[in-house]
């Protein structure tokens, strides 16, 4: 079967947006062969090649510092710059049908899928973004919204701690499934590196964890994992001295580990009882009320249906088990990992993807959102978002937007083929947003020549001010 994922690299981006000026540049990481440390233990044949077949053969020439967990974010978000071209080769209906030709049972999921993905009108339309907008936001709402309230006015480091606490473990646990998955497959890539002689007691072990524990339930596999898995591979790692891949995967695995078990519901609900010890907590929320909020939490009852999501998660994961076709199981899992950036704590941002199709054009969206965008200096409330868009037959489209007090300053960066009638698409816009009730302060129709940066866009985000410190 053909590989009809496979995607080429994304254009650098040489621009920069006008409404950021004060953007800094990552410099770009180089790769040093065998460096000289005293403090890293390094291959004795002085070599960065791997095993043939190794799984991991690109993380084993990668040097990765478990010391910064926000650096492997940041590596994270950048490598997700692809993942919205996977997706939009996928949405194509005919790809996906060739895809998965051969599965009976994705035949159901696929006409799911592309029913949910049609829009007859623009209130249909606002309709599918919100249902997204709820689906994948995780820290909205009024309950967390009074958290941030609680945070703004109570700047005790009691409270702050208190209330940190509590979102880390409830990351961590509304994270579970998808760490526990992360987890299984590293344990397969450390299964296929190690020494024969040790396969069968690893196996053994393996075998008693529940890979398809329900979030928040995590007691079974932690100790399975503190008392057998953790110590046994520590031990393979002395007795072999196997320094190389095995090493890296089995630090990543307890990382995933410690967060993982960080999610257990029993404790979230301490810190929930703790939460409510704190001062002001009773004049922002109501007992009771606070009590439902939590127990919706714990149940997962905030987050409506969603048949696109449903359709849509199925159909990833049976890709990744191989049903598309073994040669495109590697891009399925690109697409599994991209997505999982949402689940970082460390992304101050609100991330969204809804591809639809409206009067017969399919368009692949991406959107990125800071609603508190604005600092001391700010009259009101400032809303920054970079929208990133395509539409089939016509081409992408780059949009940064930052709205404040209902005063809009805009750049669009539109396709070359359409950068004649730049001066018809700045009029047309601003009668949108001036029918909205908006006044626009500026509008720039450029054409767009690259890709805007996420972190270009929204340089804070190397700046780690607004983040919740996990580090290990």
């Amino acid at each position: 079967m053909a590989n009809i994922l496979q995607v080429t690299n994304p254009v650098n981006d040489n621009g920069r947006s006008a409404i950021n000026t004060q953007t800094r540049n990552l410099s770009e990481s180089q790769q040093v062969h065998n460096p000289v440390d005293p403090n890293r233990v390094v291959r004795a044949d002085g070599q960065t090649g791997n095993r043939a077949g190794d799984a991991m053969s690109e993380a084993a020439n990668a040097i990765v510092d478990y010391e910064s967990n926000y650096g492997a974010f940041i590596k994270r978000l950048g490598e997700g710059q692809e993942l919205p071209r996977l997706l939009e080769q996928f949405f194509q209906a005919e790809n996906a049908s060739v895809l998965f030709a051969g599965e009976e049972a994705a035949g159901p999921l696929l006409e799911q899928l592309f029913s949910s993905l049609q829009m007859n009108s623009p209130e249909e339309l606002l309709a599918f973004l919100q249902t997204q907008m709820e689906q994948q936001a995780k820290f909205s709402g009024t309950f967390f919204d009074g958290l941030r309230k609680l945070l703004s006015e109570n700047r005790s480091d009691s409270a702050k701690e208190a209330v940190l606490s509590f979102l880390r473990s409830y990351n961590s646990m509304s994270s579970g499934e998808h760490t526990l998955k992360q987890m299984k497959a590293l344990t397969d890539d450390i299964g296929r590196l190690m020494f024969r002689q040790f396969k069968g007691e690893y196996q053994d072990i393996l075998d008693d964890m529940d890979w398809d524990a329900p979030s928040g339930q995590t007691r079974g596999n932690s100790a399975v994992l503190n008392q057998r898995l953790i110590p046994f591979l520590a031990g393979y790692i002395s007795k072999t001295h196997d320094y190389g891949p095995v090493r890296s995967a089995v630090m990543l695995f307890i990382f995933h580990s410690v967060q993982y078990e960080e999610g257990d519901q029993d404790r979230l609900a301490q810190l929930f009882e703790r939460l409510m010890r704190v001062r002001g907590f009773d004049q922002i929320f109501d007992k009771e009320e606070a009590y439902g909020e939590f127990a919706r939490l714990m149940s997962g009852r905030e987050k409506p249906e969603n048949d696109f999501a449903d359709a849509f998660s199925k159909l990833i994961g049976k890709g990744a088990d191989g049903a598309a076709g073994l040669e495109n199981i590697q891009q399925f899992y690109n697409i599994m990992n991209g997505m999982l950036v949402n689940e970082s704590v460390y992304l101050p941002l609100v991330h969204l993807l809804f591809p639809f199709r409206f009067e017969e054009e399919q368009v692949m969206s991406e959107l990125w959102v800071d609603p508190d965008a604005g600092d001391e200096d700010s009259e009101g409330r400032r809303i920054k978002m970079l929208l990133k868009f395509d539409i089939r037959n016509l081409g992408r489209f780059d949009m940064v937007l930052m709205m404040e007090n209902r005063q809009v300053g805009m750049q669009l960066y539109v396709p070359p083929s359409l950068t004649e009638r730049a001066e018809r698409i700045s009029r047309d816009v601003t009668n949108i947003f001036k029918k909205s009730g908006l006044k626009v302060d500026q509008l720039m129709v450029r054409e767009k020549k690259s890709d805007l940066k996420v972190m270009d866009v929204f340089p804070e985000i190397r700046e780690k001010e607004r983040t919740i410190n996990v580090r290990v």
